[in-house]
This record gives C-alpha cells, sequence and structure tokens, in this order.
C-alpha cells in the first residue's frame, strides 16, 4: 500500500516538471521576427525563457511549472505573429 502511494505521489510529481519545448520555424528573416513571435509566445502566459533565433530558424522556451502549452497552441501564437511563420519539428524534453 505505501508503495503504490509513493508511486501515485513521484507521477504527480513528475507530470508537473517543466518541460523544454523547441521547434523549428520557417519565414524568419531578423530581429523584428524574432520579437515579434517571442512576444505572442509570452503572451500564452504558459512559457518562459524564450529563445528564438532567425539564424538558426528554431526556437526554444520552457513551460511554466504546472502548464503545458500544446502543439496547437504554439502554432497559433506563430500565426499572431504573422501569417509567414511555420513551425515544424516540435520537441519536448524534461
Amino acid at each position: 500500500m505505501k508503495i503504490a502511494s509513493l508511486l501515485i505521489g513521484l507521477a504527480l510529481n513528475f507530470s508537473a516538471l517543466a518541460s523544454r519545448v523547441e521547434f523549428d520555424i520557417s519565414g524568419m528573416v531578423c530581429g523584428m521576427c524574432e520579437e515579434a513571435i517571442t512576444k505572442e509566445l509570452k503572451a500564452t502566459l504558459k512559457v518562459e525563457n524564450i529563445k528564438v533565433s532567425s539564424k538558426e530558424k528554431k526556437a526554444s522556451m520552457t513551460e511554466i511549472t504546472g502548464k503545458k502549452i500544446s502543439d496547437s497552441e504554439i502554432k497559433t501564437a506563430l500565426k499572431k505573429a504573422g501569417d509567414k511563420y511555420e513551425v515544424s519539428k516540435i520537441r519536448r524534453r524534461l
């Protein structure tokens, strides 16, 4: 019984851990693109430590502990930043 309670507790704590989200972005060409995308990702109120690179055509961010950002929320944020941005290869890591 104690083992089961311990495992459930660990599973709940594990699910609350913040994960790192990385993805590729096409359509970025400059620092203004980076700023627009960063602004819209911040507006979701689900991520922090956002890094967007037009040179590498990538973005990375950390989910705020206890919050998860879905693939569709990422894509919506980029569409709000501009119609020219396309997201691909979304990866999540703990």
